[in-house]
């Protein structure tokens, strides 16, 4: 097939017009008209139809662009990496990571093997919480994430759990709380409690927020903070209590214990996430050596003040 009838294709296909796509190829339009034909014949469907609306795509032709479209930016993609092996570049990946996943031994073990098994491979890693971290995926700046995430959150993004968590309620060792421990969101109503902005991750914010509608909880908001660390500074100088990821408990303050509240049961993901429009070889890679990883043998490193 040649690929030339196909970028013809695909320009027609989205500008809806033969004149306009024969303009910005440029071709002249008779020409660009009998390649579309030759391309039909070759396929073997009729894959354009003219209207009153300019040019449509016949339901053959919405498959075939999509899957065209694909192959492009495949082929795109495949000529940048054969340029930049010529010029002597390597291949790079730039990576997110959620400040906690030192903790999950797991975590570690994927980049160990990734840096083993493509050692010509750049991989560049950036500590950034979760919400950033979409915001970077969903504008290019970044190849893949290991971040908390809720896969309806975004449904522009591709998921694989790495690790799953449950939420923890944590208080100073010296308050009440600590002394007669509450076992349902309920009994925290009338508490101060320090809470994390939506932007620091928003699925994460959204599910729990889900939970507290559904327990009739509403939160004493005192204090607002961006990330675990704050928020545990924040119980520790008993400005508060809070609920963080179990995972966050590693190797807490001495003077700040943890409890399981019976009505709070959501599961929290830590997800190796992607955006499907740039997977680039290396992200494919490191998919490929996560799907191979047993997820299940899940170990934390260090110790925990979880009680």
């Amino acid at each position: 097939m040649d690929f030339k009838r196909i970028t013809y294709f695909i320009e027609v296909a989205e500008r809806k017009s033969i004149s306009a796509a024969a303009r910005a190829i440029p071709v002249a339009q008779p020409a660009l008209t009998r390649q579309l034909k030759l391309l039909e014949e070759e396929v073997g469907a009729t894959l354009l139809l003219r209207s009153n609306r300019g040019i449509v795509l016949t339901s053959s032709g919405e498959a075939f662009y999509d899957a065209m479209k694909q192959m492009a930016a495949e082929y795109s993609e495949a000529k940048k990496i054969a340029r930049d092996i010529q010029h002597g570049h390597r291949d790079s990946l730039k990576l997110g990571l959620t400040p906690l996943h030192p903790w999950i031994s797991n975590i570690t073990n994927l980049l160990l093997a990734f840096k083993n098994t493509f050692p010509d491979t750049d991989v560049s890693i950036e500590s950034m919480l979760s919400g950033h971290q979409e915001q970077a995926l969903l504008a290019a700046e970044m190849d893949a994430g290991i971040m908390f995430f809720h896969p309806q959150s975004q449904p522009l993004l591709r998921s694989l759990c790495l690790y799953r968590d449950h939420m923890v309620l944590a208080v100073s060792r010296h308050s009440p709380l600590a002394s007669h421990p509450p076992t349902r969101l309920s009994d925290i109503s009338d508490e101060d409690f320090i809470w994390f902005k939506r932007g620091s991750t928003p699925s994460s914010y959204d599910q729990l927020q889900r939970a507290f509608d559904a327990a009739g909880f509403e939160p004493k908001i005192v204090q607002e903070c961006s990330d675990n660390t704050t928020m545990r500074c924040l119980v520790s100088a008993q400005m508060g209590c809070t609920l963080l990821p179990s995972l966050a408990m590693t190797d807490a303050p001495e003077d700040i214990v943890s409890f399981r509240l019976e009505d709070l049961t959501t599961e929290l993901c830590l997800m190796l996430v992607w955006h499907p429009d740039h997977r680039l070889p290396a992200v494919e890679r490191l998919i490929g050596l996560a799907e191979r990883l047993d997820w299940d043998d899940q170990k934390v490193d260090s110790h925990s003040t979880l009680t």
